[in-house]
């Protein structure tokens, strides 16, 4: 299928044109779901190296349906050539030749009954080319070489033996930007969360397909909602990891919209990401659906955020200290205390710890707690912070109630041997 081709092009020429530099961005975005090597010729064209994306995608023949299926959804009707040389298959396209060529013969065959309009040239090169009687490609490459050169530029000379294969062709290709942004302007003002909701949805599919493509991900979204004034709401939605799908992040900003009262109505929504490299690692079921980790406890994370406020929602963190009252911190990330690694972890600790000890009473030294306490487990001897002046020698149990409870208690070794009530296990 290669035909020993060094590099092989896909040109997709948009007769709609010419488009908006900002619309060309985003098509050049897209395309790189089919090769890294895109880049944008004007503001009409987007030409694609796909010499090694042949094998993955099933050949040019299929590359091209699936690029001409993309750009239609997306509003155009493209001519797509295929040729070994970015300007020869640019050329096809612009005389609206469709074709798939694979070696420089074929290539020459099509390129000579090219008319000159279709080079690209400066107007007044092609009314010098039509003066002298030139009037396709193939008379154009007739004309003696060093006399050419001099009569209009051997940059001109130069560009004709890289479409036909005869001198490399560098292009720059199209680099993904690390920071999304898209506007929409909204047909009627509104306050309502379902009108609200339908425009972001819009943006985020646009996000969705530059993640996609770009191979990115994002877990931080800034939304802003503009008023007739010119003043903004901004809502920010993040996720407790990074993620190239955009369904979570529809489910918080309608979350997030319902609760947020507005000042005014909303005449324009601006969407903001920053993204950033590798997709969250995903696996599948066996229905195909896709599972990502975490995501029960990420999933609740975020809803409770998005209603309650980030700082409303915070973790537990291991700390390395013997004293249990001194052994736990609280942390923004409720997700990486499961990562995290402590002594502590190797022990039987309660689920709850009290604010302070409870002195229990006692019958002939044994502990009281409704009821006497059968000790079932111990000791296990704390002895610690002699240095700071907050010392402890304690012998903790765990113990059993008359109720069934199971408790964790300690003797105090210090002075008169108290029981104290320290937690209550789950």
């Amino acid at each position: 299928m290669s035909h020993g081709l060094r590099q092989l092009w896909l040109c997709a020429w948009l007769p709609d044109g010419p488009l908006e530099a900002a619309v060309m961005e985003q098509l050049a975005g897209w395309a790189t779901g089919f090769t890294p090597g895109v880049s944008i010729d004007g503001y009409q064209a987007l030409l694609l190296e796909v010499r090694g994306s042949l094998q993955l995608f099933g050949g040019p023949d299929r590359i091209r349906t699936l690029l001409r299926q993309g750009l239609h959804a997306r509003g155009h009707e493209p001519v797509i050539s295929c040729a070994p040389t970015a300007c020869g298959s640019l050329w096809l396209a612009r005389a609206g030749i469709e074709c798939v060529l694979l070696t420089r013969d074929e290539l020459r065959q099509q390129l000579l009954p090219v008319p000159v309009e279709c080079l690209g040239w400066p107007a007044a090169i092609l009314n010098m080319l039509r003066q002298m009687g030139v009037r396709t490609l193939g008379e154009c490459v007739r004309l003696p070489r060093q006399g050419f050169a001099r009569r209009f530029g051997p940059a001109r000379l130069h560009e004709l033996d890289q479409a036909f294969g005869r001198s490399p062709e560098l292009r720059q290709a199209h680099v993904v930007p690390a920071h999304f942004a898209e506007t929409l302007e909204l047909p009627v003002e509104t306050t309502g969360v379902a009108a609200l909701l339908a425009g972001f949805e819009r943006l985020l599919s646009r996000l969705g397909a530059c993640l996609k493509t770009a191979q990115m991900s994002t877990d931080t979204l800034r939304c802003q909602l503009r008023h007739p004034d010119g003043s903004d709401t901004e809502l920010r939605i993040r996720l407790c990891r990074p993620a190239a799908s955009t369904a979570a992040f529809a489910e918080l900003l309608r979350l997030r919209l319902e609760a947020v009262v507005l000042p005014a109505p909303v005449t324009l929504l601006v969407l903001q990401a920053r993204l950033s490299a590798g997709q969250q690692a995903t696996g599948s079921d066996l229905l195909g659906r896709e599972l990502q980790a975490d995501s029960g406890l990420s999933g609740l994370l975020e809803r409770l955020r998005a209603r309650l406020g980030r700082h409303a929602v915070r973790g537990l963190a291991l700390v390395d200290e013997y004293r249990p009252e001194r052994a736990w911190r609280p942390v923004s990330d409720p997700l990486d205390t499961q990562r995290r690694t402590s002594r502590q972890t190797l022990r039987r600790r309660p689920v709850w710890i009290l604010p302070e000890p409870q002195l229990l009473q006692q019958v002939a030294g044994q502990p009281l707690h409704q009821g006497t306490l059968c000790l079932e487990c111990g000791p296990e001897r704390i002895e610690t912070g002699w240095w700071d002046g907050d010392d402890i020698r304690r012998d903790y149990y765990v113990a059993r109630n008359d109720r069934g409870a199971r408790l964790w208690v300690y003797q105090d070794l210090r002075g008169v041997a108290d029981w104290y009530l320290h937690g209550i296990f789950g």
